[in-house]
């Protein structure tokens, strides 16, 4: 189970990342700024990924990672969606649950 939740822990943070850039083409500075919060939250995940699959560290060490780049990949795509204004509610709340599972399933196991 555990090399499932690694798995798509890394295909989610590695989905955000190319998300975040391919709008660091933007020429909005603050569309920038949130293309390199996803980024970089993209990158943190991806890292706590491979961690956990290679097992070096304990699940809530690695659940800390995960939760730190699932932040800053919820958080970035919430306040890109608030400035451009094409918001959608229902896509940041299947975001932000399927952050929150994989998190719980980085912690568990």
């Amino acid at each position: 189970m555990r090399i499932a939740i690694g798995i798509f822990v890394l295909l989610f943070g590695g989905l955000h990342f190319a998300a975040g850039l391919t709008q660091f083409k933007s020429q909005d500075p603050a569309a920038r700024g949130f293309a390199v919060a996803m980024a970089c939250g993209g990158i943190t995940l991806v890292c706590a990924a491979i961690i956990q699959l290679m097992g070096h560290l304990s699940g809530g060490q690695d659940a800390i990672s995960a939760a730190t780049g699932c932040l800053l990949i919820c958080a970035s795509a919430y306040a890109n969606g608030r400035r451009s204004g094409n918001f959608h509610p229902s896509h940041h709340i299947i975001r932000g649950i399927i952050a929150v599972l994989l998190v719980i399933g980085v912690l568990v196991w």
